[in-house]
């Protein structure tokens, strides 16, 4: 019995033996397979932080291109000193001169129009935000924000209110640009030098507009395609000013204009087309889809040399009011059981001419002529626009202007004869008499 009990014990011993061995070559196993996953978790994270460690080429251009990106604001504050002969067409409390009112005579014979006024006003004090950011589609991309005070509508004086805000991408032939901007017809390469806010209208278009726009670059040659919404400045039309007539067409405002830029001229020519719908309805209820479509055709020139700047342009258009320029639209007919209603354009031609000369000390004189030549039919209802009693209106304008450093003082006279007459049944006006004013304008700006 003894014996067997030894053989038991060794047996047990051997089992334990076997099982510690077993048990050890498993927790060995462990450990290996441990060392093994952590040592590839350090070679993982070693190849990540090299990764990131070392930027690509394309990483450096970028930081390289932030660095260089910037928002700046400039501007300038502006105070504007006006004495006017007689009572005025304008906007912001006078400060946008168009033209002239005409004689409105009282029972005595005495025109209530005739007696001068006078205001002073800084609410065209302006500040932009100027961008510069990084490329992007390959491109490179800026930008311009831009308000001033003098508000959306006479109502709104002193109201902070946006002129630009656009975006713009440029690549080696192409440039894109979103958002508000001056008007194609503004065309910035050609803009009458004068101290007035009107800045030559209603002879020269005065708008801004929400667009997108593309031009084609080749050396000197710029082809420039644009489709042109309406935002505060818009259409007259049976409910008033309002942006809903080209809205409703269904159709944007297209613009094409070439222009060549050389080192001392710029010439240009443009062709416009716009599309309205003045109603959804007649004015019995029925539902109606009469449009009016318009076109407009620009030419303009610029020398410009040492002290010397030269310009000059003239356009040819129907139904420009939205650009603060004379012209409109009419009811041709006007049905009278439906009151269906056809709609017909006025037709004007505008021009002026501009000389300035000078640096620190600046002289310049501006020339302005607009003639009414009428409806394209017909005359049967309302005219709606601006100036239709008109003929003709001109403008004679000299200026100085003084300048040091951030400072600009300058003196502007601004003589505009407008001919109010009757028109016929073709919009043509007759039996004309001339209406002038006379403004004496003083302007302070400090620039920053």
């Amino acid at each position: 019995m003894v014996k067997k009990r030894i053989l038991g014990c060794k047996k047990v011993e051997v089992e334990v033996e076997v099982e510690f061995k077993i048990k050890v070559e498993v927790i060995n196993t462990y450990v290996m397979k441990s060392k093994l996953i952590f040592g590839l978790l350090i070679l993982m994270f070693c190849e990540i932080s090299y990764a990131f460690s070392e930027e690509p080429a394309n990483d450096n251009e970028e930081k390289k291109q932030e660095s260089e990106s910037f928002f700046k604001l400039k501007g300038f504050v502006k105070s504007d000193y006006w004495y006017d002969s007689r009572s005025v067409v304008a906007a912001r409390e006078d400060l946008f001169l168009l033209y002239p009112r005409n004689e409105f005579p009282d029972v005595n014979g005495f025109d209530i129009y005739g007696d001068p006024s006078f205001n002073f006003s800084a609410i065209t004090s302006r500040i932009a935000g100027v961008i510069k950011g990084p490329d992007a589609f390959n491109a490179k991309t800026s930008g311009l924000i831009e308000a001033d005070f003098s508000g959306v509508t006479n109502a709104d004086i002193n109201g902070f209110r946006l002129r630009h805000a656009y975006m713009k991408l440029e690549w080696e032939k192409f440039d894109l640009l979103l958002g508000q901007w001056w008007h194609p017809m503004f065309a910035t390469e050609a803009v009458p030098t004068v101290i007035s806010l009107n800045t030559g209208a209603p002879f020269q278009p005065f708008i801004r507009n929400p667009q997108v726009s593309l031009t084609y670059k080749e050396g000197t040659l710029r082809i420039l395609a644009a489709a042109i919404a309406q935002r505060d400045n818009s259409n007259d039309g049976p409910i008033g000013v309002s942006p809903d007539y080209i809205r409703n067409s269904g159709m944007p405002n297209f613009h094409l204009q070439m222009f060549h830029l050389r080192e001392n001229t710029t010439a240009g020519i443009a062709a416009d087309y716009k599309l309205l719908r003045p109603r959804l309805a007649t004015d019995s209820l029925y539902k109606t889809a009469a449009n009016i479509g318009t076109y407009a055709f620009m030419g303009y020139l610029r020398y410009h040399k040492d002290k010397l700047d030269i310009k000059t342009k003239a356009i040819y258009g129907q139904n420009l009011s939205e650009h603060l320029m004379m012209g409109g639209y009419a009811e041709s007919t006007v049905n009278p059981i439906d009151k269906y209603v056809t709609y017909t354009p006025l037709n004007h031609l505008s021009m002026w001419w501009n000389i300035v000369y000078g640096k620190q000390i600046q002289s310049g004189l501006f020339l302005g002529y607009s003639r009414n030549f009428g409806a394209s039919d017909f005359v049967e209802g309302k005219i709606y626009g601006r100036g239709h009693n008109i003929k003709y209106l001109y403008r004679v304008s000299p200026h100085i202007s003084f300048i040091s450093g951030k400072m600009q003082f300058s003196t502007e006279l601004e003589y505009t004869a407008a001919a109010y007459g009757t028109p016929d049944n073709r919009a043509i006006v007759h039996d004309t008499k001339e209406v002038s004013n006379i403004r004496l304008l003083f302007t302070a700006f400090y620039f920053f």
